[in-house]
């Protein structure tokens, strides 16, 4: 290959039939994208920002679709018909195998609202939709043991190469300059849009395409040969560090972090210029290896597989325990993907990719009707279809229950409990009544869960409120970036002195207990007579409701046991013995729920505790609630 870059679609293009040559390099840069990706679901928590993969599929996927359309525009010989049908074949088989054989398993293993969602997910799925669908369904307390949760990033994909192909064939007159000064605009556009995104709404920025336009284009760019000829030692220079951002990003991003703009920007930019600037470096050589090639080549079976396999396998367990498990499923993702690969992938590709007949398109095309159908029928009879005895009915249904009016209901959500990147729009939250006592309530979602009990237990006195999702009450604020003028307004502004009280609430970890004396010092400076310091959590490493269900039906309560989070205890009681040392009075959850050290499973009425991993169900918080009610009378 020339050594140095030539406008890569001239450079790389050997006929218009079949658009771009092979490169083996951008095989394994799949399958750099891809192993991160299952390492990271797979549970290996060192690859914090292994889901960055997806953003280097996306560029991928923008080099390639614009140098195949482009060569085709140049010969006279593209068609959006073939350009579809092509994307059909590609795309279908594999996936559409895998969301029948997903809908097949989620009927026998799936409590009902589990599976009324994977029903819901696969119609979605099916509509080159779910990307909007998690958008809209996925929140602050969501589980992310979703078979079909992955495939948002193939909708972003489809619904790019939608009108991705109408736009290059409306600008085919255009000299090259104009297109890309046109793409160029589009890009800007969308990171602005990613702009905007990051700051009023990250899950919109991370699932919709028009945040993600850019990363797509961006291998465009590099398809219609803007990025400059380079000396070989600047080349060599540069494909070696974009190497190492990629992988640096893999153990440095959070997925806390605002994304993908900006943080997207390191790994979408490494695999741009490694895919322009590779060839003729030993970076080409090392992505060229057969085993990472080869990876590469079932990069696509092993995406779409390796998620289902991921969440039915944790369906029932606590959590991915240690290695076995994750060296388990990493084996059970190649198998399937292999599989997938040789006897569904390859044989469409061979057999119809490059055919005339209509048939194998109307029938894959079909197919995804039949899905879509077969998904809302299952998600309107979930119940029919997964039939359970009255009393697991009841504990199965406290799932999710914080998306139902009488969840919204025990935390003020959307009045006094704000979730993630949403607006404080009620003033009365704060505001001290004149004729009676006032008790102030801070912190996060484990405050915002006694709202409703607390403001019964401690009548006739009015409760203050200002509790977010994913803010702890400290003063520094820690949490998202989002709610940390709630929690920081309600310690810094509020006039402490005339309270009655201060109600703390949190999901605590064990590097805030210095943050929280401080926390206390400075608000029993500032006057505060009575603080009350509720501890952390019982939890549970999976939802609850449907940890107990199972083990309704299997007459097994072991794994409730095993699923019970260890370092919570020792955290209380050191909790504990910091609070009390301030002169501050402490509530445990420990000494409620889980007297004498056994924990209770079940209310009074014959739910749950929990509604998810940690968090109370209404009738669970009723005693929590007059605890600390005491703890201010007293």
């Amino acid at each position: 290959m020339s050594t140095a870059l030539e406008p890569v679609v001239p450079h790389t293009v050997s006929r218009p039939s079949s658009g771009v040559k092979h490169r083996p390099e951008i095989d394994g840069l799949r399958a750099l994208a891809i192993l991160p990706i299952l390492l990271h679901h797979c549970g290996v928590t060192a690859l914090r920002g292994g889901f960055t993969g997806v953003d280097i599929f996306f560029v991928i996927s923008g080099y390639l679709i614009t140098g195949i359309i482009q060569a085709e525009l140049a010969a006279g010989s593209f068609s959006l018909t073939s350009f579809y049908r092509r994307r059909i074949v590609r795309i279908l088989p594999a996936l559409t195998l895998m969301i029948v054989v997903v809908l097949s398993l989620g009927c026998i293993i799936l409590l009902p609202k589990p599976l009324r969602d994977l029903g819901r997910s696969a119609a979605a799925t099916a509509a080159f939709g779910s990307n909007i669908y998690f958008y809209t369904t996925v929140d602050y307390f969501y589980s992310d043991l979703k078979p079909l949760v992955h495939t948002w990033s193939l909708a972003v994909e489809e619904q790019f190469y939608l009108l991705y192909p109408i736009l290059l064939l409306a600008l085919r007159g255009l000299e090259r300059r104009r297109l890309v000064q046109v793409l160029m605009g589009i890009s800007a556009t969308s990171i602005l849009t990613g702009l905007y995104y990051a700051v009023f709404d990250p899950g919109g920025g991370f699932y919709l395409l028009p945040a993600r336009i850019w990363e797509l284009l961006l291998g465009g760019l590099v398809a219609l040969g803007v990025f400059p000829k380079l000396p070989q030692v600047v080349r060599t220079v540069a494909v070696w560090g974009a190497l190492v951002v990629i992988v640096a990003s893999v153990f440095a991003i959070k997925s806390t972090w605002p994304f993908p703009v900006p943080f997207a920007f390191p790994v979408a930019g490494s695999a741009a210029l490694l895919i322009a600037y590779a060839p003729g470096t030993g970076a080409a050589g090392l992505l060229s290896l057969r085993p990472l090639r080869w990876i590469g080549l079932i990069s696509y079976s092993l995406y779409i597989w390796h998620r289902p396999i991921i969440a039915f396998y944790l369906q029932g367990r606590s959590e991915i325990i240690g290695s076995a498990d994750i060296a388990i499923l990493v084996t059970l993702s190649f198998m399937a993907a292999i599989l997938s690969y040789f006897l569904v992938e390859r044989p469409a590709l061979r057999r119809w990719r490059n055919g005339t007949g209509l048939m194998p398109h109307m029938i894959a095309l079909g197919g995804l009707v039949a899905i879509a159908a077969a998904g809302l029928i299952i998600a309107k009879q979930a119940e029919r279809i997964k039939h359970l005895p009255p009393d697991v009915t009841r504990v199965a249904g406290y799932l999710q229950f914080d998306k139902t009016p009488a969840g919204r209901a025990q935390y003020a959500t959307g009045h006094c409990f704000h979730l993630p990147y949403t607006t404080p729009n009620d003033t009365a939250c704060l505001q001290m009544a004149s004729d009676r006592a006032n008790v102030l309530l801070v912190g996060d979602s484990h405050a915002g869960q006694l709202s409703q009990e607390l403001r019964r237990a401690i009548a006739p006195a009015n409760m203050l409120q200002a509790t977010a999702a994913g803010c702890r009450p400290t003063i520094q604020g820690k949490g998202l970036r989002s709610c940390r003028g709630i929690v920081i307004a309600a310690l810094e502004e509020v006039d402490v002195s005339r309270l009655q009280g201060v109600v703390i609430a949190g999901r605590w970890f064990d590097t805030d207990r210095p943050l929280l004396i401080e926390t206390i010092r400075r608000l029993q400076q500032r006057g505060a007579r009575r603080i009350v310091v509720v501890g952390p959590m019982v939890e549970y490493s999976a939802d609850f409701p449907d940890l107990l269900a199972r083990s309704m039906l299997d007459h097994d309560f072991g794994r409730m046991e095993n699923a019970r989070e260890a370092d919570r205890r020792p955290l209380d009681a050191a909790m504990r013995q910091d609070v009390i040392a301030t002169g501050a009075r402490y509530v445990s959850h420990f000494d409620i729920e889980c007297p004498g050290g056994r924990c209770r499973l079940f209310t009074a009425d014959g739910g749950p505790i929990h509604i998810d991993h940690s968090h109370l169900t209404p009738l669970a918080s009723v005693p929590v609630a007059r605890a600390i009610a005491r703890e201010i009378s007293r």
